[in-house]
């Protein structure tokens, strides 16, 4: 298990903080996200040396919506020199947010938390990491702030709503929705918080992370007493019994969900951006290669790569072998399909996609690949009738009507490699029609750009006897 938000360096762990690490590793808690305050007086040198001692603990960086600061470019001059310094171990901006719960201390600065949030919301984005955020009496007006940077040219690099403590299922489904994930805490094992665990059992599988938040609320075993990450157990616990999962499958299934929203590495037989659910589907990305580079493409727009869909970040750290591929997808424990899609082209690493593919159709699982169809043009050969053998569905990305078109939009580089003269598109043409010779369900698809006459696409669907898909465009996944 990993515990996705605590707060080792506090000063309630000082009296035995090596007897935390100890209780850590008897209860299968292998990993932890431990906070990291730029805040004034908030322990910063010991988040970094407790990081420094232990490669199980990562951190993020970041200024809570009531903790005191001198300045924002104070903040911003602290992270760029802690993170230069932490580059591996730093997996977030958080935790960040607003708190608008009036605790008699003092005013509420709405102005100034908004301010402060969104300053570090863009830190986030100008640096490529997720945010972890904090939420209190103000869900809505959070909801609000996140969803402006959705609509705008801010690339997103995905999120996790902390310690979620929302009235309902709708309030989660806001934030799913712009691609967040959901972190549950202790709250949920008290006695009168029935709304929580009826939010967590019919919360997305892929979309839930669990934590302790420690020192603070303790499960309501130990409510009242000091929280430390070893008890994140009685969490996983209440959801695996919610949702009437297997509690190893639910502890399997979190540990990915976190390494994949936090990109992390070093957790064993866990691979970030290898395989991420959608729907009811498991999608897997082996490779960010790709044969075109096409001018929807995400990786390829506003001047910068963005490999984020749905709130996975798809950069991968490398290219996964069949035995990692094949470890990321069985730790979801409930789909209809595997894709074969991602951000790259999955036939440019064939031989590792067969391989998978076969042990896939060997335990009965339904097989489906995206590509551009130029596989027959890179490798030479008939490759159609080969995947014929493990998939059950190919979707063929098209995307043009014709050749002129066609390497306009998808900027095909077969063509400029030494020794080949091919149209690409006439490849495509010919690939579709090998496909329906193997392949049992056959498809073509156009990404809808203003100047691509769809009908002219769908002529062609109807000609060759194949399905048509219009997929919208930046909407990936």
């Amino acid at each position: 298990m990993i515990d996705s938000h605590c707060h080792l360096e506090m000063k309630d762990f000082d009296a035995d903080r090596s007897a935390i690490f100890e209780n850590m590793e008897k209860f299968g808690i292998t990993h932890a996200i431990s906070i990291g305050s730029l805040a004034e007086n908030e322990r910063l040198e010991k988040t970094i040396q407790i990081v420094n001692e232990h490669g199980n603990i990562y951190t993020t960086l970041g200024v809570h919506p009531k903790s005191n600061y001198k300045s924002l470019s104070d903040i911003k001059n602290l992270f760029e020199i802690n993170f230069s310094n932490l580059k591996e171990k730093v997996v977030a901006i958080g935790e960040i947010g607003l708190d608008y719960f009036e605790d008699g201390e003092k005013t509420i600065d709405k102005k100034k938390q908004e301010e402060l949030f969104r300053f570090q919301i863009e830190l986030a984005l100008a640096n490529k990491l997720p945010i972890a955020i904090h939420i209190r009496d103000a869900y809505d007006e959070a909801y609000e702030i996140l969803k402006s940077y959705h609509n705008s040219d801010y690339l997103f690099y995905g999120g996790v709503i902390h310690c979620f403590s929302g009235k309902n299922i709708e309030e989660a489904d806001k934030f799913l929705d712009l691609g967040y994930f959901i972190s549950i805490a202790g709250k949920i094992t008290y006695r009168k918080n029935q709304h929580l665990r009826d939010i967590a059992k019919v919360l997305p599988d892929e979309k839930i992370l669990i934590e302790t938040d420690s020192p603070f609320l303790a499960p309501q075993k130990y409510r009242g007493k000091r929280n430390e990450p070893s008890y994140v157990r009685f969490i996983a616990e209440t959801i695996a019994n919610e949702k009437n999962i297997e509690l190893e499958k639910f502890k399997e299934l979190t540990v990915q969900n976190t390494v994949n929203l936090f990109s992390l590495s070093g957790v064993d037989n866990f691979y970030p951006a290898v395989a991420y659910k959608i729907r009811d589907s498991i999608y897997v990305n082996l490779t960010n290669k790709c044969t075109n580079q096409c001018i929807f493409c995400p990786k390829y727009q506003n001047g910068t790569n963005n490999f984020n869909v749905k709130g996975y970040n798809l950069e991968l750290k490398h290219e996964p072998s069949e035995a990692e591929v094949l470890s990321s997808i069985f730790h979801y424990y409930n789909f209809k399909e595997v894709v074969f899609c991602g951000l790259g082209e999955p036939t440019l690493r064939l031989n590792v996609l067969e391989k998978v593919a076969a042990e896939l159709k060997d335990k009965g699982i339904y097989v489906r690949l995206d590509t551009d169809g130029l596989a027959n043009a890179v490798y030479g050969r008939n490759v159609a009738k080969e995947l014929g053998e493990y998939i059950d569905s190919i979707s063929i990305s098209l995307n043009a009507a014709d050749s002129d078109y066609y390497n306009a939009i998808c900027r095909p580089m077969l063509k400029k490699n030494d020794g080949l003269n091919i149209s690409p598109f006439n490849s495509i043409l010919e690939f579709i029609d090998e496909s329906k010779k193997y392949i049992n369900d056959v498809a073509v698809s156009a990404v809808g750009l203003k100047d691509l006459n769809i009908e002219k696409v769908k002529k062609i669907a109807e000609e060759k006897m194949v399905k048509f898909k219009f997929r919208k465009y930046n909407d990936v996944g």
